[in-house]
């Protein structure tokens, strides 16, 4: 199997580390991570907009499989 990471497993590892902060701080829920990485002016992988629920749910989902390609 290939270790190679797609792009969108790139953008999810460097968006981790601010995830992870915003969630050790108490914030848990998929409007709170959104409205945090909003705050921060962290841009959404699409990289226009803002982030929603449904783009932090993807980002949260591929969390998972950077931790077994590590």
């Amino acid at each position: 199997m290939s270790t190679k990471l797609t792009l969108a497993q790139m953008k999810a590892r460097r968006l981790e580390p601010a995830v992870r902060e915003l969630q050790a701080s108490g914030v848990t829920s998929l409007v709170g991570l959104a409205k945090g990485l909003n705050g921060r002016g962290i841009p959404p992988v699409k990289g226009k907009g803002t982030w929603t629920v449904v783009e932090v749910a993807r980002l949260l989902a591929r969390f998972a499989p950077l931790k077994e390609a590590a």
